[in-house]
């Protein structure tokens, strides 16, 4: 982590992830940047596909198609 944190410092990745006019949506807590809608269903649908990986049988979403589906930052599950 750098000395001075920066407001474009994502906490999920330990990096920095700079956002503009286009980007999709930012999380509030984490900081992380889904550049895309695309880029927001695919984190979010690799989330559900590990809980179906590690809890076989258990109750699971099924994969968001939009983004207006997905209320919680799949990297920190903190509400949007």
């Amino acid at each position: 982590m750098p000395e001075r944190v920066t407001e474009d410092w994502c906490f999920s990745h330990g990096r920095v992830e700079p956002d503009d006019e286009n980007t999709y949506r930012v999380c509030l807590e984490c900081s992380h940047v889904f550049q895309t809608e695309a880029d927001l269903i695919r984190d979010h649908n690799a989330e559900l596909a590990e809980v179906r990986v590690r809890q076989p049988g258990a109750p699971v979403l099924p994969d968001a198609t939009s983004g207006e589906e997905i209320w919680t930052c799949p990297h920190c599950i903190h509400d949007f």
